[in-house]
């Protein structure tokens, strides 16, 4: 798997499978480290990208979880 950056959904995927795979106890010592390692770089890309997103969503909403509405000089000029 290349180490450039994957979207969310297929990263979550890939660390399901993986953890899956962990769970099974059927996979060689090495090859166990190894997914472990592909695992804990998944997560951190699944962090990252819900990190991402919560901070996008607290610049939208106010402290009451209101959508915060900015008037822009169109508004004020009465869409002029």
């Amino acid at each position: 798997m290349s180490k450039k950056e994957e979207n969310f959904e297929a990263a979550l995927a890939q660390l399901e499978e993986t953890v899956r795979r962990l769970e099974d106890g059927q996979i060689p010592l090495e090859e166990a480290l190894d997914l472990f390692t592909e695992g804990v770089r998944l997560s951190k890309i699944c962090s990252s990208q819900l990190d991402a997103a919560e901070k996008k969503i607290k610049l939208l909403l106010n402290e009451e979880g209101q959508p915060i509405i900015k008037e822009t000089d169109d508004t004020l000029n009465g869409g002029t």
